[in-house]
C-alpha cells in the first residue's frame, strides 16, 4: 500500500477505538479509591498551548465538498464540526473563509454555520485565504502563531494557505480528516509541500487530545465526546 493511502487509512480508523488508547495513555493513574482516598496522578503528558492556537476553515461549503473523494463529504462535515466545537470549548478563535459559487455568496455547512458569525467570516475571489488582507488581518488580531487548517480542496485553499501561513510566521497543522479533495492522487503531492514546507499533518482525534488531555474532567471530557461522535 503506498504511503499516503496507508496515512489515509489509518486516520480513517474508528475515532472510538483511538481515543480508548489515547484515554489509557492519557488518564491518571491515580483516581479515587474506594475508601475515598486520592492517589497522586503519575502521568498527565504535555498539552498544547491551546493559548497559542486559532483554527481557519477555508471554503468547506456544500456544493464544493460533495465532490470530495478522500474523504467523503458527511464525514469531512461531521469532522469539521468536530473541531469547531472543540474550539469553542476551549476558546480557540475560528475564522472562516468562503468563496462564490455559481455567483452566489459562499454559504458555509450547516456543522459550521452556529460557529460562525459575520465579523469571522470572510468572502474572497483570489485562491489562498493569505491573498485576502481582511483574513490577514484577522488572524494577526487573534494574536496566536499555531494555525490550525481545515478546508476543501487540499491542493488549492489548503495547500495555499498553509504555504501562505507558514511564510507569514505561523506554525501551521493540518488534520487531514477535515480536509478533501476530488482525487487521491492530486491530494497526496498537496500533502506531502505541506509537510516539506513544515506543516504538521494529524487528525481532529489527535489535535483535541494534545488540546485537552484530561478527558475525565472538563474541557477534556467535552472535546472528546465531540470527537467521540464521529464514529
Amino acid at each position: 500500500m503506498p504511503p499516503d493511502e496507508e496515512r489515509r487509512t489509518l486516520l480513517r480508523a474508528a475515532p472510538s477505538l483511538a481515543a480508548a488508547t489515547l484515554l489509557a495513555s492519557f488518564t491518571s493513574h491515580a483516581v479515587a479509591d474506594e475508601s475515598g482516598r486520592e492517589r497522586k496522578n503519575v502521568h498527565r503528558g504535555n498539552a498544547t498551548n491551546v493559548q497559542d492556537l486559532q483554527v481557519l476553515f477555508a471554503d468547506l461549503q456544500p456544493q464544493l465538498i460533495q465532490g470530495s473523494r478522500t474523504v467523503a463529504p458527511e464525514m469531512l462535515s461531521a469532522a469539521a464540526g468536530a473541531l469547531a466545537k472543540s474550539a469553542r470549548i476551549l476558546g480557540i478563535p475560528m475564522t472562516f473563509a468562503v468563496v462564490p459559487v455559481a455567483s452566489q455568496p459562499g454559504q458555509l455547512i450547516p456543522e459550521l454555520v452556529e460557529y460562525a458569525t459575520p465579523e469571522t467570516t470572510f468572502s474572497r475571489v483570489l485562491a489562498s485565504p493569505f491573498m485576502e488582507p481582511r483574513i490577514v488581518a484577522r488572524l494577526a488580531a487573534n494574536r496566536r502563531k499555531t494555525l490550525v487548517i481545515a478546508g476543501f480542496t487540499a491542493e488549492v485553499a489548503v495547500l495555499q494557505a498553509a504555504i501562505d501561513g507558514i511564510a507569514a510566521g505561523y506554525t501551521v497543522q493540518v488534520p487531514l480528516d477535515a480536509i478533501g479533495s476530488r482525487s487521491e492522487r492530486t491530494e497526496a503531492p498537496a500533502i506531502r509541500q505541506i509537510e516539506l514546507a513544515g506543516g504538521v499533518t494529524s487528525s481532529v482525534l489527535s489535535l483535541v487530545a494534545r488540546w485537552a488531555p484530561d478527558f475525565s474532567r472538563p474541557p477534556g471530557s467535552e472535546t472528546i465526546k465531540a470527537v467521540l461522535a464521529l464514529s
